[in-house]
C-alpha cells in the first residue's frame, strides 16, 4: 500500500496528495490542523494498529468523510503527521545563511536545538511507532527521509560548504560532515532515551554533552605534531 505524499520543496513526489493545504483556505487549513493534532494524540496513545479514524473524529468532531477527503486514508493521515512534525523541526533549525565568524557558538546553538527536539517525549514515541510501521509502508520511510533528515543534512551541509570555502573549516564533503555532526549530537542520547535510560552518559548533562560534541567536532582527537 502506498501513502499519499505531498511534494517536498524542490523534490519530485512519487504520489499526489488528495488535497493540497494551499487550496484549503484559512477555515479548511484550521480544520485540517485540528484533525492532525487530534490524530497525533490518538496514534501516541494507541499505536498505529490500535488507532482508529472513529476515535480521531470523536475528539475533533465531524464526519469521517471529511478526514478521508483531506488525507485519503489512515496511512495518509499518519504520513501527514510525520510531514507536519518534520516541517515544525525545520522551522526551528536556524542555520546561518552566511559563513559566520563564531562557528563554535553557531554549532552549540544548533546542538542545543537538536538535543531538545530529539529528546521530546512525543517525538520519541512517534519515532518508535514510525519505525515499527516502515517495513509495511516503505513510502512512509521515503516521505520521512525527504522531509526530515535529507532537508536537515542539505541545510547544514550548505553552511559547512560556505565555511570550507571561507577557509574556516576543512570539509570537502560538507553533507557528509553535516551527517557526522548531527549524529554526534543526537545518536547516543536518542538511543538511550528510546531504551528508557537517562539520555546522557553517567555524570554528564545536556550542556556537557553539547560542549563535548562541539569541541570534538571542531578539534578532533588527533595529537598535534607540536604538542607534548
Amino acid at each position: 500500500m502506498r501513502l499519499p505524499v505531498r511534494k517536498a520543496p524542490g523534490k519530485p513526489s512519487p504520489v499526489a496528495a488528495n488535497v493540497e493545504p494551499e487550496a484549503l483556505g484559512a477555515r479548511g487549513t484550521a480544520r485540517r490542523d485540528a484533525m492532525l493534532a487530534a490524530a497525533l494524540d490518538v496514534f501516541l496513545e494507541y499505536g498505529y494498529e490500535g488507532a482508529s479514524i472513529e476515535e480521531v473524529m470523536r475528539r475533533v468532531g465531524g464526519s469521517k468523510a471529511s478526514l478521508y477527503r483531506y488525507f485519503g486514508s489512515k496511512e495518509g493521515l499518519f504520513g501527514d503527521i510525520i510531514v507536519a512534525r518534520c516541517d515544525e523541526f525545520m522551522q526551528g533549525f536556524k542555520v546561518p545563511a552566511q559563513a559566520d565568524d563564531d562557528i563554535e557558538a553557531t554549532l552549540t546553538a544548533l546542538a542545543r536545538f537538536l538535543v531538545t527536539m530529539f529528546l521530546d517525549r512525543k517525538r520519541l514515541e512517534l519515532f518508535r511507532i514510525m519505525i515499527a510501521e516502515m517495513p509495511r509502508f516503505p513510502a512512509l520511510a521515503q516521505r520521512f527521509y525527504e522531509y526530515g533528515p535529507a532537508r536537515g543534512r542539505k541545510l547544514l551541509g550548505d553552511y559547512f560548504r560556505r565555511q570550507h570555502e571561507a577557509g574556516r573549516l576543512i570539509c570537502p564533503d560538507p553533507e557528509f560532515t553535516a551527517v557526522q555532526f548531527i549524529e554526534m549530537v543526537k545518536a547516543n542520547p536518542q538511543h538511550r532515551a528510546l531504551l528508557g535510560f537517562e539520555p546522557f552518559l553517567p555524570g554528564r548533562n545536556a550542556a556537557q554533552h553539547i560542549a563535548g560534541v562541539v569541541s570534538l567536532f571542531l578539534h578532533g582527537c588527533a595529537r598535534r605534531p607540536d604538542s607534548r
